[in-house]
Order: structure tokens, then C-alpha cells, then sequence
């Protein structure tokens, strides 16, 4: 659990769900659920080596061990930071997303802990 609470994912989307925070957390967050071998495709260049296979399965089992996937809702927002909190709704339980923008409207940041 304690890995859960540490990982951290830095990330560039090459497209954006148009602008949509909650669209764009919502796929990433999917994928990573999936366990999706192409979820390095919505990192940069520079950080797709640090995405593994090995680190996207440890959160999409901690996320599997919540049940089926539910989607997002939005729970706080620093515009200033440009950073929205999500809790992630599983059919046994949740989990808190945090995801930050950088200027251009991509995804800079990815975090997940437990709910509570």
C-alpha cells in the first residue's frame, strides 16, 4: 500500500481529451486500469522508460482490488496550480487522482493514494 501512496507518474498527454480535465484523467485512468501496454503513449518521450509495465500493474491491481471501474468525480480544484482531485469510483471502494496541467493544457502530473 505504502507504493500506492508514493507513486508518482509525470506525464505529457500527446493529445488531450480537448482541453477536458476530468476527460483526460478519466482515459489515462482507464488505461492504467487496464493495465494498457499503451498507456506509455500518453507520456513524453523522456519519462515513457520510467512507465513499466511492472509500475502500471502495481496501481491498476491496487485499483482491480477496489472492483469494476465507475469513473471519476471531481472533488477539488487549484486553479492556480492548475491541479484537480478526482476520486475514482470503484463498485467496492475509491481512491483519490490527482492530476496537474502544464500551460498548454497537457497532462504534467499523476498521482494516486488512497481515499480516506
Amino acid at each position: 500500500m505504502k507504493s500506492l501512496v508514493a507513486i508518482t507518474l509525470l506525464c505529457t498527454l500527446a493529445a488531450c481529451a480537448a482541453g477536458d480535465p476530468q476527460s483526460s484523467a478519466n482515459a489515462v485512468t482507464r488505461a492504467i486500469y487496464d493495465n494498457d501496454d499503451g498507456v506509455k503513449s500518453y507520456f513524453d518521450g523522456s519519462l515513457q522508460p520510467k512507465v513499466t509495465r511492472a509500475s502500471v500493474a502495481v496501481i491498476s491491481d491496487k485499483m482491480h482490488a477496489l472492483g469494476n471501474y465507475n469513473g471519476l468525480t471531481l472533488v477539488a480544484r487549484d486553479t492556480s496550480k492548475n491541479e484537480y482531485t478526482y476520486r475514482a469510483n470503484f463498485s467496492q471502494g475509491s481512491m483519490n487522482i490527482v492530476v496537474r496541467y502544464d500551460g498548454d493544457g497537457k497532462l504534467a502530473a499523476y498521482r494516486v493514494y488512497p481515499a480516506g
